[in-house]
């Protein structure tokens, strides 16, 4: 099925709840209304030429205003034909907004990135659309990569996370490391160089160890965190950027 008519269901799907809102009583409230992000005053539009369906689905669904943390998108709403589990396995697990990518750029300006645990290679392609130089790592075959249905959007270099201690000179991202691993703590002890992007829940959340934590606090220090992300519901992903203190 092609993005188009995945987004038409989707489409369909608000249609559905519209006409079973208005053909009986209004369901009990449970937390906030959920409303698109597409057309509204947290909408975010992707330049010309950029091409970004994971951002495309995530604007048509249903929605809510999570407060300080932002927008969250619903991807576990009842009868959604498109939802969480299916754009995480097919993109990303952290979803890249168009504001994201711009925040990055400006926060890099002409600095290179290398991005280790790549995954699909989705934010090294939204990156490189931006015009960032970008290497991205990832030990896996795309085949072989649990973590992703095996589509690659941009080719990924084969390597773990000792490729991270050859690129001092470039900025490291780290987008939402596999819990309890060790390796996004490998990679931070074997990058020398001085700026860190980490995507992903805090300590204690569902990334990367403690291991990974602990050197983060000790050796580095926030430096600004992307006003734009766009979290999924049940989880408190950010996107933060980290300058190195010793």
């Amino acid at each position: 099925m092609t993005v188009s008519a995945e987004l038409a269901e989707i489409s369909q799907w608000w249609r559905t709840q519209w006409s079973a809102t208005r053909s009986g009583p209004m369901p009990a409230a449970r937390g906030p209304r959920p409303f698109r992000i597409a057309g509204s005053a947290n909408d975010q539009t992707t330049r010309d030429g950029v091409d970004n369906p994971y951002w495309q689905f995530v604007r048509q669904l249903p929605s809510v205003d999570a407060g300080l943390d932002g927008v969250a998108a619903d991807g576990f709403a009842r009868g959604l034909p498109v939802g969480h589990h299916l754009l995480t396995m097919r993109y990303s697990w952290a979803i890249p907004s168009p504001g994201d990518i711009g925040w990055l750029a400006d926060l890099l300006g002409h600095r290179g990135l290398v991005e280790i645990g790549a995954g699909s290679g989705y934010w090294a392609w939204q990156a490189r659309q931006a015009g960032i130089d970008v290497l991205a790592y990832e030990p896996s075959d795309p085949a072989d990569n649990g973590y992703s249905d095996g589509v690659e959007y941009l080719a990924t270099l084969r390597g773990d996370h000792t490729a991270a201690g050859r690129h001092p000179d470039r900025a490291m991202l780290l987008c939402w490391p596999s819990q309890g691993d060790p390796w996004a703590a490998l990679a931070l002890a074997a990058y020398a160089g001085d700026l860190l992007v980490y995507i992903g829940e805090g300590p204690g959340g569902r990334c990367a160890d403690d291991g990974f934590f602990e050197l983060l606090g000790r050796h580095w220090t926030p430096a600004g965190a992307s006003p734009h992300h766009v979290s999924w519901s049940r989880t408190r992903c950010t996107m933060t950027a980290y300058r190195r203190t010793t």
